[in-house]
């Protein structure tokens, strides 16, 4: 008798408490494209897709949870408008962490303008890191702004960015304007 006013009773608060909001899928696809400035000087292009069904507040590229993965520390981060671009030491040399507060990705959504400076070659920062094997291009996204609890328990995704090469007519054509460019400056 007692099972049955058990079982009687949850079935009773069941159907007392509303349905739970479900939690959304965080997911994104992300590209880097390398862009040589000097011999030794680096600017990295990302773009970051939202595919999942909650928004993305939280970028954080060369990182995994306590432990940064880029060998050098950037001269340059800068994000696109309404996002904040910083170098978010760890332990290990540096990151790249971008973030908004007022403009997170929205799902389905893709946004540019994330970029970094540094001295390290693309066959750098698309290789492996001294931390276990880990590439240099892992990264992680949150939907918090930066991870409000920890980057321990806040709910994230892990996403290594697929690197864009330009087409070889792209790079002739640069190469053309360039010297153009300092063939008008000669005269």
């Amino acid at each position: 008798m007692l099972g049955r006013r058990f079982i009687c009773g949850l079935v009773l608060c069941a159907l007392g408490i509303p349905g739970l909001p479900a939690r959304g899928a965080l997911s994104a696809t992300s590209t880097i494209q390398p862009i040589q400035l000097t011999s030794n000087s680096y600017k990295y292009l990302l773009t970051l897709t939202n595919t999942g069904t909650s928004p993305i507040g939280t970028f954080w590229f060369a990182w995994i949870p306590g432990y940064d993965l880029l060998p050098t520390v950037p001269t340059a981060i800068n994000a696109p408008t309404d996002w904040l671009g910083v170098n978010a030491p760890d332990i290990g040399v540096a990151s790249a962490q971008f973030y908004s507060a007022s403009s997170p990705l929205q799902p389905g959504q893709t946004l540019g303008g994330f970029s970094f400076t540094t001295s390290d070659p693309p066959s750098t920062i698309g290789g492996i890191s001294n931390f276990f094997g880990i590439p240099v291009e892992e990264s992680y996204i949150y939907s918090t702004v930066p991870p409000a609890l920890s980057p321990f328990t806040d709910p994230s995704s892990a996403l290594v960015p697929t690197t864009v090469t330009p087409e070889p007519a792209t790079v002739g054509l640069l190469v053309g304007g360039l010297l153009l460019t300092r063939r008008a400056r000669r005269r």
